[in-house]
């Protein structure tokens, strides 16, 4: 996710936080320190309420955090590789490589997630209830204010974090996609039907409704004047309605991908030129002559590289004539895919690494190039002509 920054590694996957989650922490810890706290538990002083929300909203996202690990451990254990949990204003996400290959896989995939967050709520009610027995552990949906042993900011702490898991399981399982609970659904229905394309538009119909519900609420407390939360309620009604609407696009390419080969997509007689070249006849033959945005560097019929237009643009112009190619191209080892590869394999990888295209390569040798143009452009011919695979 861009705007990201990579803060540590956990089990082999890096954890890396959006700019966005720095303002939620600000906003959680604010209506805490503000609101909830000072409302239950009278009588701390200022330093105690900011210290304790403080760490209630990192703790909060922790509890995000394992959540997500959950996530990605069973996926891993699925055989889909998962390199990155980010968290960001709305949680967290786990950036699976591909989708489960079985409902069954799914099914597991989607439960972990809200039955770690169940697990949480009990470990921290638990411990409430062991260190001070006599502690409302409804204090925070009653919102009662807290006495004497039960009104200390360890509780407080500890009764927050049971109830907000708690609710944070109860949301995830809400059966619209794509919430856990409707990744949940998905896998039933695909389970009954067999049918991955027909179960996903189910469950992302279902969620959008479940947005538009939340969409609704919000601008209904907007107007009852509890201006705060209604936007913030409207604004999540707004994240799940494009999330769904998203993986339903998303559903869409895949089925035009489904079972097309690499081979069929790519221009089989790429630009390949000896890595000697100059800079500038480079620019001039390949580039602004034969329209080309990259062109494969060759030797003896051995791919090296790949040289682009980005690459040039970091050279002085100056320099264009006593540059050559082998200089400034981008070298082995490279991103690149074979001529029988799936072609979402090849979308995925320049998806996730921001690539414009992608070598096309057999035993070593450069037989083709992938570029996004030639993606797209598949994608609206097969639409205009109605050709697509059905995703089973």
């Amino acid at each position: 996710m861009k705007g990201s920054l990579s803060i540590g590694r956990i089990a082999g996957i890096t954890i890396s936080v959006h700019y966005t989650w720095f303002f939620i922490v600000i906003l959680i810890s604010w209506s805490l320190a503000q609101g909830l706290f000072p409302s239950i538990y009278p009588g701390w002083s200022t330093t105690e309420y900011w210290v304790t929300s403080i760490i209630a909203a990192i703790l909060l996202f922790v509890s995000v955090l394992i959540h997500e690990l959950a996530h990605s451990i069973v996926a891993r254990s699925k055989n889909i590789p998962v390199n990155n949990i980010t968290l960001f204003l709305f949680g967290g996400v786990s950036n699976l490589e591909k989708e489960p290959e079985t409902s069954g896989a799914e099914f597991i995939m989607a439960l972990v997630g809200p039955l770690s967050s169940l697990i949480l709520a009990f470990i921290f009610l638990g411990i409430q209830i062991v260190i001070s027995p006599g502690s409302n552990v409804l204090a925070f949906f009653l919102g009662q204010p807290a006495i004497g042993a039960t009104n200390s900011p360890i509780v407080a702490l500890l009764n927050y974090l049971g109830w907000i898991n708690f609710l944070l399981a109860l949301f995830n399982l809400i059966p619209g996609f794509p919430l856990d609970g409707g990744r949940v659904l998905r896998a039933i229905i695909w389970g009954a039907t067999g049918n991955f394309q027909r179960a996903t538009n189910i469950a992302a119909t279902i969620g959008q409704i479940f947005a538009w519900i939340f969409i609704g609420f919000g601008i209904l407390q907007i107007f009852s004047g509890n201006f705060v939360n209604g936007i913030w309620i409207a604004f999540i009604g707004w994240f799940l309605n494009s999330a769904a609407e998203s993986s339903r696009q998303e559903m869409t390419f895949q089925q035009h991908f489904r079972g097309v080969k690499v081979q069929t997509v790519m221009k089989s007689n790429p630009e390949i030129i000896k890595p000697t070249l100059t800079v500038s006849n480079l620019i001039q033959d390949i580039f602004l002559h034969g329209g080309h945005r990259a062109a494969a560097v060759s030797q003896d019929d051995q791919f090296l590289g790949i040289v682009t237009l980005t690459d040039v643009k970091k050279l002085n112009q100056q320099n264009w004539d006593t540059t050559t190619v082998e200089t400034i191209m981008t070298k082995q080892p490279i991103y690149s895919v074979k001529p029988d590869d799936d072609l979402k394999t090849a979308l995925t990888l320049i998806a996730q690494h921001g690539l414009n295209q992608i070598p096309v390569l057999q035993d070593k040798k450069i037989v083709g190039m992938l570029s996004r143009a030639d993606i797209i452009r598949y994608i609206q011919i097969s639409q205009e002509l109605g050709t697509s695979n059905d995703a089973k």
